[in-house]
């Protein structure tokens, strides 16, 4: 678990990176930044999936509710 999602938001980092160098390269600047934003909002989730379930298993170690 602690390397996948560190080459999940890679992965999805790298395929944007491209997906945006070619939609600047064919003059759509403004599709180009609504795919860096979709890849942002998919990055977000996948972090805060992540924060929730780290503090429900500090929840559940200290005992706490």
């Amino acid at each position: 678990m602690g390397i996948d999602i560190v080459l999940k938001i890679a992965g999805i980092g790298m395929l944007v990176a491209v997906i945006c160098q070619l939609l600047k390269q064919t003059g759509r600047d403004d599709i180009a930044m609504l795919a860096a934003l979709a890849g942002l909002v998919i990055t977000l989730s996948l972090v805060l999936g992540e924060i929730g379930s780290l503090f429900g298993e500090v929840k559940r170690i200290f005992e706490l509710y």
